[in-house]
């Protein structure tokens, strides 16, 4: 198949709903992205390649659940319309918005004897639009492999193109002290026999080496980065079956391929992030841009627009407190890289509450640790006060 496809398959008035992350079917993103009709719209989300840096990209209006790594800057200028909803609920609210006419385009391995095709290390979005997608077109990489994620037969693709090319490597970007600060203040709240929820990013690797000297670790995530592959080599993990789910790995090749020798279950979205589907000692950690006096947590807006998303952090925190003995951890640095400005406010930016207050249990930046649980209002204040950074302690105390 080449660009035909976007002739062939698509008609006006279609939406075209593009797998992300490492799953990300890079080469048909390409080609929407430069060629795609006019009347034709185009959902992505978070995307390691440069399909979304180049002036193409810039030129064509996109639809996406948030504003994560190339998509910001797009953002910015007004090229991506955002939808406001929890990751789990993005299949429900594209069919709401276009129940006649999804096309999904996603990635997948080559067939096996039986004509399945493997989604790899990445289940998303995607996979619960299946069964009402008009059309479903597929990049069919023979170097993404079989997995425990679920699988499409061939009957079920419309369109295919063959590829071969690796996975996307994903750094997480160097740490500094703050990090390991903050990383050494969570890694308190995690104790032996855990079930953790971790992302990607700088944050959550430091948190990641934090947790090594940890026995019998659980994991329940949407994403994994490289810090599972430190944790399993560190022999932080529990070695029980099924110890380890996750929807999305995004790192080292080394770590995809510890995914699929140990057997990780890569379940769909849906599967993971609804309260009540993790067992006891569940500790959530979300990372944040800005957390007010009250608790209330942003993870999508700032000054300079939209730049994050809702994601999971409202559902794995909420999760978190329904399981005995779990917490919810929010952590962040308590200014912006500057040191300038607090990311302890006394109102969040335009007022973007992504997870409500009473979902947050702990508030982790690197001058301490905020536990929330059971303390009033003025009572959260206080301890929020006392984990901002000391040169902005007397402004926030200042009556409004």
């Amino acid at each position: 198949m080449t660009a035909d496809w976007l002739t062939s398959v698509l008609k006006p008035g279609d939406l075209v709903v593009v797998a992300q992350g490492t799953g990300e079917p890079t080469p048909l993103l390409e080609q929407l992205v430069h060629a795609a009709p006019p009347d034709v719209e185009v959902f992505v989300g978070l995307s390691h390649s440069t399909a979304l840096t180049g002036p193409a990209a810039r030129a064509r209006p996109l639809v996406s659940f948030g504003a994560l790594g190339p998509l910001g800057r797009l953002a910015a200028n007004g090229t991506v319309s955002v939808i406001p909803c929890h990751f789990r609920d993005v299949p429900r609210a594209l069919a709401s918005r276009n129940p006649e006419q999804i096309v999904v385009a996603l990635q997948v391995s080559g067939a096996d004897e039986t004509g399945h095709h493997s989604l790899g290390l990445s289940v998303d979005y995607t996979y619960d639009l299946l069964g009402r997608a008009r059309a479903v077109v597929a990049e069919v990489n023979d170097r993404l492999p079989h997995t425990t994620a679920p699988r499409v037969h061939s009957a079920q693709l419309t369109a295919t193109m063959p590829s071969s090319r690796p996975m996307p490597t994903i750094t997480a970007g160097t740490t500094g002290p703050v990090h390991e600060t903050i990383a050494r203040h969570v890694a308190g709240l995690v104790p032996d026999g855990a079930t953790i929820q971790l992302g990607v990013g700088t944050l959550p690797s430091a948190v990641g080496r934090a947790l090594e000297s940890r026995r019998d670790l659980r994991v329940h995530s949407t994403l994994a980065g490289t810090w599972l592959l430190d944790l399993a080599r560190s022999g932080a993990l529990s070695d029980e079956p099924g110890a380890v789910t996750i929807c999305e790995a995004a790192g080292s090749p080394e770590l995809y391929d510890w995914v699929v020798e140990a057997g990780v279950l890569v379940r769909p979205v849906s599967e993971l992030s609804r309260p009540g589907t993790v067992a006891d000692q569940f500790v959530a950690m979300n990372s944040a841009l800005q957390v007010d006096l009250t608790g209330q947590v942003n993870a999508e807006e700032l000054g300079s627009g939209y730049v994050g998303g809702i994601g999971g952090q409202p559902d794995y925190l909420r999760a978190a407190q329904q399981s005995r003995d779990g917490c919810s951890v929010v952590m962040l640095p308590a200014t912006t890289g500057d040191g300038t400005r607090s990311r302890i406010v006394r109102g969040l930016h335009a007022g973007a509450v992504t997870t409500p207050r009473s979902h947050v249990d702990v508030v982790v930046t690197e001058h301490g640790i905020a536990d929330l649980r059971g303390k009033s209002l003025a009572e959260r204040a206080e301890a929020l006060i006392a984990i901002a950074a000391p040169g902005h302690r007397s402004s926030l105390r200042e009556t409004p």
